[in-house]
């Protein structure tokens, strides 16, 4: 069983002094320590108290006793915010991933335990305003300690607690194909049975399958199970999904979404209704999280108010600002290309997703690559995907000089719609302000702004008529887009959470130029 090493709890207070709670007798309370941080980060001397002297840089340490442990397979450490610069024994505590930010920092080797007298050195930036850190004083006897929000806890786990942390997760999809993406708490071989298929991936923390050679148009089941090495037996981790491949073509029903960011409860509500259309895929426009470093915003934002939803349709992640590049999105959102960037033709509709933050000015090797699978493409439908639009009514769309003031929106004006027109694409699907809005720009090419799938509601700018005066259809509300492709038709509708009709809309198939 997971067995508590140490454990701190801490509350949210500028200055102020509270009970160490141990989960075990295996901490040293009386032996924790405090010290200001030099500008280059090392510790002065460690005390029992120090003056803050509007210095918001402070380092901790805890020394605890470990005697006649098991052998652990792996440990987890648990955080309070802001905290970096961990050390176990004096060895770095490694991350995951470079460039994101734990409050949870699985798979640290059990290693770096020892027998006897074991210390964990960290350091904290407690954020503030300076006047109120002024000569603040943090005193400690014996079991008195000031940290920020969160707490500390040290877990050493055995082979009985491997569990999924996030997952199944379906991504890109096929008529042939289909891929899953998991990550455990604990380094773990993981395999997945699909059908009559059975997929094994080495030992690790993240894992994604590709499973290829399948039938279109059919229903598959499949389960996960891990075992932390290859001696041990198989654990079911996920319970029995079931994944539909996409059809050689004809008609199919897809959705289109984004912005569910800092609402977990509107984004669950949100998911559970389009899981009940049972959709193809799901495109989603990207702002799925507030702050993309933060990893454990990932699992309380948007993974865990949503397992069947992400279990159950294939979910193609459209790049936003808050994902801030944030190295996790490309190992748990398999995409067609691999990067944010990618074309897939599903049916008689082809999918087109582009990273509005990148390069888009005319003469760029992006702009190139896409008008040249604009050029290409016999589709009778063609939807582009970028979290920024080109028109909107909303803050994101306001103008300096007679111009969008951010450089995305500009990108999309000059350069990516009139692409559009030029080879007669459908239309462009986004998200970034957080309403629901159809204008029908010159070109004949609707930009769909769907940003309501639970971050904080907007509405209309002042002077909005000048910004879009393309506008047809603006709503604040919750929503999503389902998307239906009958023959030469497609029909947008976009729907409230409870099944009210916002908009609806319908497109012939296109010539291709």
């Amino acid at each position: 069983m997971k067995k508590n090493i140490l454990y701190w709890l801490a509350t949210t207070v500028i200055v102020s002094a509270f009970s160490i709670q141990a989960a075990t007798e295996l901490l040293d309370q009386s032996t924790i320590q405090i010290s200001l941080l030099e500008a280059n980060g090392e510790a002065n001397e460690w005390a029992d108290s120090v003056e803050g002297l509007e210095t918001n840089r402070y380092g901790y340490q805890i020394f605890f006793e470990l005697e006649d442990a098991p052998n652990y397979l792996s440990l987890t450490l648990d955080l309070p915010e802001s905290i970096k610069d961990i050390t176990l024994n004096g060895a770095p505590v490694p991350i995951p991933l470079e460039g994101m930010e734990y409050r949870t920092i699985p798979g640290i080797p059990a290693t770096l335990l020892k027998e006897g007298e074991n210390v964990l050195i960290a350091k904290t930036y407690v954020p503030g305003k300076k006047k109120r850190r002024k000569k603040s004083q943090i005193v400690m006897p014996s079991k008195v300690y000031m940290a920020t929000d969160g707490k500390f806890a040290l877990q050493g786990l055995l082979a009985e607690d491997l569990v999924l942390q996030t997952g199944p997760i379906l991504g890109s999809a096929s008529q042939t194909s289909v891929t899953v993406a998991c990550r455990v708490n604990l380094p773990a071989e993981v395999q997945l049975i699909l059908g009559d298929q059975t997929l094994i991936a080495k030992k690790g923390l993240m894992h994604s399958f590709k499973v290829e050679g399948l039938s279109p148009n059919t229903d598959y089941s499949y389960t996960l199970q891990g075992r932390p090495d290859a001696t041990s037996a198989w654990a079911t981790l996920s319970e029995s999904y079931s994944v539909k491949t996409f059809p050689l073509g004809g008609d199919l029903e897809f959705i289109a979404m984004g912005d569910c960011r800092s609402n977990p409860e509107g984004w669950g509500a949100i998911a559970a209704a389009v899981t009940k259309h049972k959709p193809m895929f799901c495109a989603f426009s990207g702002d799925m999280v507030t702050i993309g470093q933060h990893d454990v915003l990932w699992d309380k934002e948007l993974f865990s108010p949503a397992k069947e939803f992400f279990a159950t349709i294939p979910y193609y992640a459209i790049i936003g600002n808050h994902e801030g590049g944030a190295p996790l999105f490309t190992r748990v959102f398999p995409t067609p290309s691999g990067t944010p960037t990618w074309e897939q033709r599903v049916g008689s509709a082809h999918i087109i997703s582009i990273d509005g933050e990148e390069d888009w000015s005319a003469e760029s090797e992006k702009t190139k690559w896409l008008e040249g699978v604009l050029a290409a493409s016999d589709a009778k439908f063609i939807f582009l995907f970028s979290h920024f639009p080109a028109w909107t009514s909303g803050q994101h769309g306001r103008l300096i000089d007679g111009q969008p003031k951010e450089q995305p929106i500009r990108d999309g004006q000059e350069v990516i719609v009139p692409l559009m027109s030029k080879y007669n694409a459908t239309a462009m699907i986004a998200g970034h302000d957080h309403t629901y809005e159809r204008s029908e720009v010159p070109g004949n090419i609707s930009v769909i702004v769907s940003g309501g799938a639970g971050a904080p509601l907007r509405d209309k700018v002042e002077g909005c008529e000048i910004q879009n005066p393309y506008s047809v259809a603006f709503a604040s509300e919750y929503h999503y887009c389902l998307f239906s492709i009958k023959g030469d038709q497609c029909t947008i509708t976009a729907y409230a959470p409870a099944g009210d009709i916002l908009d609806t809309h319908v497109w012939n198939a296109r010539e291709a130029k």
